[in-house]
C-alpha cells in the first residue's frame, strides 16, 4: 500500500513538472507573437524624441486589424443630465477608423484616457458604438471621458479584440 502512494505521487509530480513545462513554452510563443505585431505612424516627426507616443493627427496602423486617427480633443460643456459622476471636466475625442482586417471591427471600445497615469471613465454622452466593415471606414466617431484631477493627458488606443497588437499612446495638452 506505502508503495503504490509512492507511485501515485511520482507520477502526479512528473504530471505536473511536465504540465509546468507546456505552459512556460505556449507563453514564449505568445510574447513573441506580440513582439512581431506594429504600430506605425505616417507622421514626419521622429519617433526617438517621444518613444513610442504619438501625437493628435498622426495615423496609427496596427497591423492587418486597423487604422487609427485622432483628428481631435477638446474640453466640451455638454453634460448628460443623468449621470452622477459629476467629473471637474468633460473630454470630446474626435477619430477616423478604417477597418484593415476581413471581420467586422467593433468601434467604441477601442480607447482609454489616463491623466496622470490615472484611467478615467467614459462619460455618457453621444459616443460611438457601431461596428465597421472588412475594408470600410468611418469618419468623425466620438468618445467622452470624465476628467477629474491634472496631470499628463494620454490616450490608449487599441482596437477591440485585438490580442496581438501593442496599444499606442497618443499624448496631448489642453489648456
Amino acid at each position: 500500500m506505502h508503495k503504490t502512494q509512492k507511485i501515485i505521487a511520482l507520477g502526479l509530480s512528473c504530471l505536473s513538472i511536465l504540465s509546468l513545462v507546456a505552459c512556460s513554452s505556449g507563453a514564449k510563443k505568445d510574447d513573441n507573437s506580440s513582439k512581431d505585431a506594429k504600430v506605425e505612424t505616417s507622421s514626419s516627426k521622429k519617433e526617438t524624441d517621444k518613444k513610442d507616443k504619438f501625437a493628435i493627427g498622426d495615423k496609427l496602423t496596427f497591423d492587418n486589424v486597423a487604422e487609427y486617427t485622432i483628428t481631435g480633443v477638446e474640453w466640451t460643456d455638454e453634460r448628460n443630465q443623468f449621470d452622477k459622476s459629476n467629473p471637474d471636466k468633460v473630454l470630446k475625442v474626435t477619430y477616423n477608423v478604417t477597418n484593415l482586417s476581413e471581420k467586422d471591427l467593433p468601434i467604441g471600445l477601442d480607447m482609454e484616457l489616463y491623466v496622470g497615469g490615472k484611467k478615467m471613465d467614459t462619460y455618457p454622452n453621444t459616443n460611438t458604438m457601431e461596428s465597421i466593415s472588412a475594408g470600410r471606414s468611418i469618419e468623425g466617431a466620438v468618445a467622452h471621458f470624465g476628467v477629474s484631477g491634472e496631470g499628463d493627458l494620454e490616450l490608449e488606443i487599441k482596437p477591440a479584440l485585438d490580442f496581438k497588437s501593442k496599444a499606442a499612446i497618443v499624448a496631448f495638452t489642453l489648456e
